[in-house]
């Protein structure tokens, strides 16, 4: 009997001095969590470009308002999976977060077989920071000037067009197979390595439509060097008044706008994900933050969150079906 109340006392003893150990250690996490962040936190971007050029306005706004210096730190390649990989596999601690777009977000991950991250479960999802609208254009050297026209003259001429893109299987690719297959067009997809190179085939004739970007498609618009026939989206845009939307010129297609927003690992501590949220939601709440987008060529939003989550899963199944359907691939 005495050797077991011995026993009793020394596994009591080890039970209570376990349980003030990981008191100890949870007491210095709680604590930094709660002092979050204490040193510089790295916002990833996964494009150059327009991408890149958001990553670094948002850098500089976020990191007055969190009192932290926020680096911009590029990671290519992959269509974008290889810096969302990198995102998804950093501590979920807040100091790596990411920008997360529609090709890296709701098409790459259908197209290539392992992404290194889940959309689903791998990101706590911040916000939505803007769309891009994108605008449907084509070579002048077609001579048509509606959508109507476009559409009669692609039906009488199966396989016989040619668009441009900027990628097979990036958003533009998509956005044009998606057009394609609402109007029952039959077209010939011609990849460029970017959209420049897509604009200079239109304009040399060497492709005869596409769907870009509205921002960088604009100043060749204004130039008359390519037409416009129907922007996405509701209503009209702005800077193109006379130019109608799909479903105005009577096309019934969902094509998703670009999406530019940024994720941080899941899951983040809650007091971490609490201030980072209202840091971000604070940001796009800002008049001269957005001011700043609209003139890079966006439209700002103020979806974060669970709201920005449930657009890009919606925004994936969208694209995730219809590579299926049409058999896209990376080698195509």
């Amino acid at each position: 009997m005495p050797a077991t109340r011995s026993i009793d006392r020394r596994a009591a003893l080890i039970r209570l001095a376990s349980g003030a150990a990981v008191l100890a250690g949870a007491a210095p996490l709680a604590h930094a969590q709660g002092n979050w962040p204490e040193r510089p936190i790295t916002l990833v971007t996964p494009f150059g470009g327009a991408v890149d050029v958001l990553a670094r306005l948002i850098a500089a706004d976020l990191g007055r308002r969190l009192g932290q210096s926020v680096v911009v730190e590029q990671k290519f390649g992959g269509s974008g999976t290889i810096g969302m990989a990198a995102v998804a596999r950093a501590q979920p601690d807040g100091y790596v977060i990411g920008m997360g777009t529609t090709t890296s977000l709701t098409s790459a991950p259908h197209l290539i077989k392992s992404p290194g991250y889940d959309v689903e479960k791998s990101f706590t999802y911040l916000g939505l920071i803007q769309t891009s609208r994108q605008v449907l254009t084509v070579s002048p050297k077609l001579g048509v000037n509606t959508l109507e026209e476009f559409i009669a003259l692609a039906k009488s001429k199966p396989g016989a067009l040619n668009f441009g893109s900027s990628g097979v299987g990036n958003s533009i690719h998509l956005a044009v197979e998606q057009f394609n297959a609402a109007a029952g067009i039959r077209a010939v997809h011609v990849p460029y390595k970017t959209g420049n190179e897509t604009d200079a085939a239109m304009m040399a004739g060497d492709v005869q439509y596409t769907i870009a970007s509205l921002a960088t498609s604009l100043p060749l618009i204004q130039a008359g060097r390519i037409r416009a026939l129907a922007v996405t989206g509701e209503g009209r845009d702005p800077a193109l008044p006379d130019v109608p939307n799909l479903t105005e010129a009577g096309l019934s297609a969902r094509i998703p706008e670009q999406l530019f927003g940024m994720v941080a690992p899941a899951p983040l501590p809650p007091a971490v994900s609490a201030k980072l949220l209202k840091a971000v939601a604070d940001m796009q709440a800002d008049a001269a933050f957005q001011e700043s987008v609209r003139r890079g060529g966006g439209v700002p939003t103020q979806v974060h969150g669970e709201a920005f989550r449930k657009v890009v899963l919606a925004d994936s199944k969208t694209w995730g079906e219809l590579i299926k359907r049409l058999n896209i691939t990376l080698n195509s």
